[in-house]
Parts: structure tokens; C-alpha cells; sequence
């Protein structure tokens, strides 16, 4: 046998197991009503942190989205902390009049010095320490949620015995080729999140909806210990509380309980965001985690490489690209019938001859760039 078709065989096959896993992970998790499963008792007081930076277009809309939901509010607050913006999103969002709403300004924390750096995780760290609720939840300027969000995420922690809790996430209507790519790019990412942290084994998440105990984020420091990664504050917290509490991080699978975040608008802008999820990668504390990044990456470069093979003047030249691609584009068809239906986008698939392409392009060309860390995020240059 040909030893580049011996390559794609292999590389097939763990890319089958990989799949099966992440499907059987997605099947495991209930779809519940967790509000009329709801235990009984008083309701803990929520703490919802908003980091923003540049934010002034969606603030507004996220706050007031926000302020609309059901759980009660007196057991809620909001607290929005700025980080540096340069445009008007402080002042905007102190003109919500509201008690639940508290406006921080990073600046006033620690002065000119870390205006030109990333502030996520400072900005959420002093969030927390003004937060006075038992159950820290977070979100992006840029999200829309139902009016049932926090209750859901809520009644979903009090039903289970988790410390940390992600929920999902989808981008909001598409309106080009662009925003539509990204849609079911985040709809195949959140069901790998839903899928291993339902085989107990978490490898992402987003911190565009997350829900921890205040408790547990004191426990393990914070972001101690990774502070000088610009990114990653939503994944190296969970897998710092999954060190100490194995069972403790759940994913909930319920559509009341998903945020609505916007795709990026330029192409400039989605490399960016890409890259800057991607830099964070060989940081992990689990190095399996990865591994199994890499071998993804691997089955994708690999199919760029048979593509110049399969045109060579050899027997069945062709065979490795084939095996390759038709068993990635299948295993990813399957698993993308099945998370679409969750999110009620199944309308998606009939652009994945289209998409499937270039995403493979698409993940080669990110996995280089994040291993630079290099990148222009929100008018700071990172590197």
C-alpha cells in the first residue's frame, strides 16, 4: 500500500474516534426544562460581569437585554468594568439608569500603565472582588440574550452540583458569506465543548456565558499563574477549578440559556479574533488537550498536501485526497446535522460543500498565524 494512502488511512481513523467522541458526548447531555425542574429554597444573589473595551455600538442593547430577564432583580447586579476604551462606551453605559448597574473604570485601578496592554482578565478580577453575589456569571458587551437566560443558568447550577457552568453560544443573524461561515464554525466548537465536558474531559469554552462560584475563582487564585497570556481567562479557569474538583464543570444544553454574540464584520477582523483564540493554545494546562489541536491540524494540512499529489503520474494518485476529505467532510456533516438541529440553523448545511473547503484552508493558515501570537485586537498590538 502506498504509504501516503497508509497516512490518510490512520489520520482517517483517529479523526473518526474523534468525532464519534464528541457526538456521543453532545447525545449524553439532558434536554431539560431546568426552570420547572427548579429545586426549592432562596435564590442566590448573581453578580453579572461585563468586561467591555470599544463597545459603544451594542452596550446599550446588551444592558437593557440584561436588565429584561426574569430572575428577580434584587437578586441580581450588573457590573460593567471599561477597559480603556477609546471610544464612548463608559459614558454610555452609565446613562442606563438603573440600581442594578455598576460602571468601573479600569483606568482608575492602575492608571496610564496597562492602557496598551489586554485587560480581560484585570478587568474581570476587579469585577469580581466589587461583586457581591455567591455566583459570578459573564458576558460580552456585544451579547443579546432571552429574558429567560439567567434564570435558566441559574436554576441549571442549583439542580446540579457543579462549580462551573458554560452555556452556549451563537452568533447572531447572518447577512453574508462571511457571518455565515462563522455561525456554523461556533456552532461546531460549542458542540465539542458540549460534547467533552459531557465525557468529562472539558477542553473550551466561552466566556461570553459562563457561571462559576465566587468561592471557586478564589480557591484557585484567579487567573494566577497565566495572567501574562493576553487571552484564554474563560478556558484556564475551568481547567484550573477542574484540577482541584474533577466533576465539577457542566455544560448546559438548553436554548433559554444561550447568548447572542455578533460575528465579526471584516474579514481583518475575524483573522484577528481567530488568531487570538488560537495563541492561547499551547498553553494548556492539559498538553492532551493540545495534542489533540495538533492532530487536527495535522488531518487538515495533510489534505492540502494531497491536493498537488492527487495530480502526479502514479496509480490511484488521487485515493489519499479522497479518503482524507470525503471522510472529514462526512464525519463533519454528521456531526454538524445533529448540533445545527439544537440551535435551529440545519439551513447551514446546504453551504457545507462550500464552507468545508475553506475551512480547511482556514485552519492551516489560523494554526501558523496563533503560533506567532501576533495580532491587532480592538486597536492594541499584540505580540
Amino acid at each position: 500500500m502506498p504509504p501516503f494512502l497508509i497516512i490518510s488511512i490512520v489520520f482517517s481513523v483517529f479523526y473518526c474516534w474523534l468525532i464519534i467522541y464528541f457526538l456521543v458526548g453532545w447525545l449524553k447531555l439532558k434536554k431539560i426544562n431546568e426552570i420547572q425542574a427548579g429545586k426549592q429554597g432562596p435564590l442566590p444573589f448573581v453578580s453579572i460581569i461585563v468586561p467591555v473595551r470599544n463597545e459603544s455600538e451594542h452596550i446599550q442593547d446588551c444592558l437593557k437585554a440584561i436588565l429584561a430577564q426574569t430572575y428577580p432583580q434584587q437578586l441580581y447586579e450588573v457590573i460593567v468594568v471599561d477597559d480603556y476604551s477609546t471610544d464612548p462606551t463608559y459614558r454610555l453605559a452609565r446613562e442606563i439608569e438603573s440600581d442594578n448597574i455598576t460602571v468601573l473604570d479600569l483606568a482608575k485601578y492602575f492608571g496610564n500603565a496597562s492602557e496598551k496592554i489586554p485587560n480581560k482578565k484585570k478587568a474581570l478580577t476587579i469585577g469580581i472582588k466589587n461583586a457581591k453575589g455567591q455566583l459570578i456569571v459573564t458576558t460580552d458587551g456585544d451579547c443579546l440574550m432571552g429574558e429567560q437566560w439567567l434564570e435558566t443558568m441559574v436554576s441549571f447550577y442549583r439542580n446540579h452540583d457543579y462549580k462551573f457552568i458554560t452555556g452556549p453560544v451563537m452568533l447572531r443573524p447572518a447577512k453574508n458569506l462571511l457571518a455565515l461561515f462563522q455561525q456554523i464554525d461556533v456552532i461546531s466548537m460549542i458542540g465539542i465543548t458540549g460534547g467533552t465536558i459531557a465525557n468529562g474531559y472539558s477542553t473550551m469554552c466561552n466566556g461570553a456565558n459562563l457561571l462559576y462560584e465566587k468561592k471557586a475563582f478564589m480557591e484557585v487564585d484567579g487567573y494566577k499563574g497565566n495572567t501574562d497570556i493576553p487571552t484564554g481567562d474563560d478556558i484556564f479557569l475551568m481547567q484550573k477549578i477542574e484540577m482541584i474538583s474533577p466533576d465539577a464543570i457542566g455544560f448546559i444544553r438548553n436554548i433559554d440559556a444561550c447568548v447572542y454574540s455578533k460575528p465579526e464584520s471584516s474579514f481583518k477582523d475575524f483573522v484577528a479574533q481567530r488568531v487570538r483564540w488560537t495563541s492561547k493554545s499551547t498553553a494548556f494546562q492539559k498538553r492532551s488537550v493540545t495534542v489533540m489541536l495538533m492532530f487536527a491540524y495535522l488531518l487538515n494540512l495533510l489534505i492540502l498536501i494531497f491536493i498537488p499529489i492527487a495530480f502526479q503520474p502514479f496509480e490511484m494518485a488521487w485515493l489519499p485526497l479522497v479518503v482524507a476529505f470525503g471522510t472529514k467532510f462526512l464525519l463533519d456533516l454528521i456531526f454538524n446535522i445533529v448540533v445545527t438541529g439544537f440551535f435551529q440553523r440545519r439551513i447551514l448545511l446546504l453551504l457545507m460543500p462550500v464552507f468545508e473547503p475553506l475551512h480547511i484552508v482556514y485552519i492551516v493558515c489560523i494554526g501558523v498565524l496563533g503560533l506567532s501570537g501576533k495580532y491587532t485586537w480592538k486597536e492594541r498590538k499584540i505580540s
